[in-house]
């Protein structure tokens, strides 16, 4: 999954992005939602696309059930998340949209001290790579998270420029390094 990293503009705000998901995600994306514009036509309305006398869909409820899994696959394949930062009002918004949806609340954000890259072993013994910002008192929030190292590192990278703080390398266990930027 691709991201984007806007810097800081003319008004203070920081933009951080997946980006546009792929185009086979956005085609299985488009068919569930299709199934789930169909579904509830024939649950609401009794449309049926192949008709067979005597059986109706409509208010079955095993319909509607299908229509509501086809809808939230939809959104699973097509959802992009996004982090906002707007530092001249001291806030920050992660925010989920699906096409021109979006969902999201500003919250305030506290002082960045630093971020890191930082690897994080999952249970399966695989790994994945994570950037973290950095506040007063050893507190943390994920701000991204991916398999690949030299795309997480790069996002690192970005946003502590872009907030002008240091960036901590944690990728390789028990050898910590600051990042000249």
């Amino acid at each position: 999954m691709a991201f984007v990293v806007l810097g800081p503009m003319e008004d203070k705000k920081i933009i951080i992005s997946e980006g546009v998901r792929p185009l086979w995600q956005t085609l299985i994306a488009a068919t569930f939602f299709t199934l789930a514009v169909i579904m509830l036509g024939m649950f609401f309305f009794g449309y049926e696309p192949f008709p067979v006398d005597g059986i109706s869909n409509k208010g079955n409820f095993g319909v509607f059930y299908i229509a509501t899994a086809c809808t939230v696959q939809g959104i699973l394949f097509s959802s992009v998340k996004s982090i906002l930062f707007d530092i001249r009002k001291n806030r920050f918004k992660k925010e989920y949209g699906v096409g021109p949806l979006r969902l999201g609340r500003w919250k305030k954000l506290p002082k960045i001290e630093y971020v890191s890259v930082f690897r994080q072993l999952k249970e399966n013994s695989s790994h994945t790579y994570e950037v973290n910002m950095w506040m007063k008192g050893n507190k943390s929030f994920t701000i991204y998270e991916s398999g690949d190292l030299e795309t997480t590192f790069a996002m690192g990278e970005n946003t502590a420029k872009s907030l002008d703080v240091n960036l901590l390398d944690a990728t390789a266990p028990n050898d910590f390094k600051w990042v000249d930027l």
